[in-house]
C-alpha cells in the first residue's frame, strides 16, 4: 500500500474520488463472481532490486487509478524474482500455487524467458511488462502476451532515431563502441542489423560486461582505445552509473553516450551522477505525453510518488495491469482459457505508451509500439525526437566532463 495512506479503506476512498475526477472509461461493473488475482513478478532483491521496485510503482498506480467503485475487482500478489531465472521460476510457482489467475513480469529478459515457458506449461496467462528477448514471442505460445517492443523493434527504432539526431545536430560520427550486458539482451540484433541500416559510422568495438561487476575500468578503457567518438550502452541504471563514473575517471568524453534501453534517463542515474548525467541520450519505450491517460497517470504519480517522476518502468507495468483488468472485464471469468482468449482480442485505445494503442498479433506481441529519444538536460529527461513530440532541441556533441557547471 502506498505510504501516504494509512488504511486500505482510505486508499479506496481516495482512488474512487480520483477516478470520478478523471472520468476513467471502461469502468463498467464486472459480474464475475471472484476477484482477479494478479501476480506481480519483479526483482525486489539483489542487483536488480532498484529497477524492480520502480516497476512496482506502476502496479500501485494501477491499483489507485483502476480500482474504484464499479470497476472490475482485482488483487495484486507481490513476488520477488531475485537475480536468476531459477529464482524467478520459483517465485512464479509459489504465486500460482497461492491462487494467481494471471501473472505480470518480469523486467529481466532471462527471467521472463523462463517464466513464459512455465506459464505456457501451466496454462496461466502471462502479460510481459518489460523484456525484449525476441525468442519470447517466437515459440507459438498461447498464454504469453507482450506489451513491450522486442529487441529488433528497439534496435530498428534506435538506428532511425540516431539518423534523425545526426541530421538535427549536423554531427558526423566516425566510429561507435558498444558496451553491453553479457546476457543476450539484444546485442546480436544491433550487430546483425547494422549492415542493412546504412549508418554513417563503423562499429569499432563490441565489449560485453558482467552487470554485477563493480569494476568496469577495463571495459571502458577498451572502448576508449577503439577510437570511437560515440558510445552506445545496453545497460541498466546501476551499471550505467558505474560506466559513466569510469568515463569521468578516465577523462574520456565521447560525443554522445546513448542507450537503447532503461538506464540513462532513469531517476537513479540522474540523482547519482548529477551534472555528469546531463546530455546522455536514451532511445526508449516511454510514454506519449499527449495522451489523456498519460496526464491522469502523471497526476496520480505526483500525488503518490512526488520524488519519482513517471518513466518507462512504471508506465509499462501500469499498462500490463491495465491489460489484465481489461481482459478480466471482458472475459467475466478468472478461467485461464477465458482470460487468454480475452487477451488475444485486446483493443485498448485509451492507453499511455506511444503508438495507436494495445493489440496483440498471433504471436502475442503488440507490434504498434514506438520509441522516442530523450536527452537529460538540466537534470531532467526531455523528449528531443521525433520532432513532432520534442520538448527540447538535441545537443551533440556533449560538453566535456571538466566543462560541466
Amino acid at each position: 500500500m502506498p505510504p501516504q495512506y494509512k488504511s486500505r479503506r482510505e486508499l479506496l476512498r481516495r482512488s474512487a474520488s480520483l477516478a470520478a475526477l478523471l472520468a476513467i472509461p471502461g469502468a463498467a461493473l464486472c459480474s464475475a463472481s471472484a476477484n482477479l488475482n494478479i501476480g506481480i513478478l519483479l526483482p525486489r532483491s539483489g542487483y536488480l532490486a532498484g529497477a524492480g521496485n520502480t516497476c512496482f510503482q506502476g502496479a500501485r498506480l494501477a491499483l489507485g487509478l483502476l480500482l474504484h467503485p464499479g470497476s472490475p475487482r482485482f488483487n495484486l500478489m507481490e513476488a520477488d524474482t531475485g537475480e536468476t531465472a531459477e529464482s524467478a521460476m520459483a517465485a512464479a510457482r509459489r504465486t500460482i500455487a497461492a491462487g494467481a489467475h494471471i501473472l505480470i513480469g518480469c523486467y529481466d529478459s532471462a527471467q521472463t524467458v523462463a517464466v513464459a515457458a512455465l506459464c505456457e506449461e501451466r496454462c496461466i496467462p502471462l502479460v510481459i511488462n518489460i523484456a525484449a528477448a525476441p525468442s519470447i514471442t517466437q515459440q507459438g505460445y498461447r498464454y504469453v502476451f507482450r506489451n513491450f517492443p522486442d529487441a529488433r523493434r528497439i534496435v530498428v527504432d534506435s538506428y532511425d532515431l540516431q539518423r534523425q539526431l545526426f541530421t538535427a545536430t549536423g554531427y558526423k560520427p566516425r566510429k561507435l563502441a558498444l558496451l553491453y550486458i553479457n546476457n543476450g539482451r539484444g546485442i546480436e540484433t544491433i550487430t546483425e542489423l547494422w549492415p542493412e541500416m546504412h549508418m554513417p559510422y563503423e562499429i569499432a568495438a563490441a565489449i560485453g560486461y558482467d552487470p554485477k561487476a563493480e569494476d568496469l575500468s577495463k571495459e571502458v578503457a577498451a572502448a576508449r582505445a577503439s577510437g570511437a567518438d560515440l558510445l552506445w550502452t545496453v545497460s541498466r541504471p546501476d551499471d550505467a552509473i558505474r560506466i559513466t563514473r569510469e568515463l569521468v575517471k578516465q577523462t574520456w568524453t565521447p560525443a554522445a553516450i546513448m542507450s537503447s534501453n532503461a538506464g540513462l534517463h532513469e531517476p537513479g542515474y540522474r540523482l547519482s551522477l548529477g551534472k555528469y548525467a546531463d546530455y546522455a541520450i536514451t532511445f526508449a519505450p516511454y510514454f506519449d505525453p499527449q495522451k489523456p491517460l498519460t496526464r491522469q497517470l502523471q497526476h496520480l504519480q505526483m500525488r503518490l510518488y512526488p520524488d519519482a517522476p513517471l518513466g518507462t518502468l512504471q508506465v509499462y507495468t501500469f499498462e500490463a495491469v491495465l491489460i489484465a483488468v481489461d481482459a478480466f472485464r471482458r472475459a467475466r471469468s478468472v478461467d485461464p482459457k477465458a482470460l487468454s482468449d480475452a487477451l488475444r482480442t485486446t483493443a485498448i485505445k485509451n492507453n499511455v505508451t506511444p503508438g495507436p494503442g494495445i493489440a496483440f498479433d498471433a504471436t502475442g506481441q503488440n507490434q504498434g509500439l514506438k520509441l522516442i529519444a530523450l536527452q537529460n538536460l538540466a537534470g531532467q529527461p526531455q523528449v528531443i525526437l521525433p520532432s513532432a513530440a520534442a520538448q527540447a532541441q538535441p545537443i551533440l556533441p556533449m560538453p566535456a566532463w571538466s566543462d560541466r557547471s
